[in-house]
């Protein structure tokens, strides 16, 4: 197995020196990390699986949740400049 060399932070060897176990080597750590992480990822990806027909509804969801929020983000910077009502 090939040996490298990294060179981190003070704050990232501290706290990769935390979430090691006492007997769990600087490398198996890493690796248990990523392993956790990529876990993570797998378990959700594609849950979300829609229709061509349902995404275009959504974005349109989304885009109208944003103008109303965005029209009420304005009312309310308007009433703080005591602009409005």
């Amino acid at each position: 197995m090939a040996i490298k060399s990294l060179t981190i932070t003070e704050d990232a060897y501290t706290t990769l020196k935390r979430l090691k176990y006492n007997e769990e080597s600087f490398s198996e750590a890493i690796l248990r990390l990523g392993r956790t992480q990529t876990n993570i990822i797998d378990k959700y990806f594609g849950i979300l699986k829609r229709t061509e027909k349902e995404v275009k509804e959504w974005e349109r969801e989304i885009k109208k949740s944003r103008m109303t929020v965005d029209k009420e983000f304005d009312l309310k910077q308007k009433k703080l400049r005591g602009i409005a009502p």
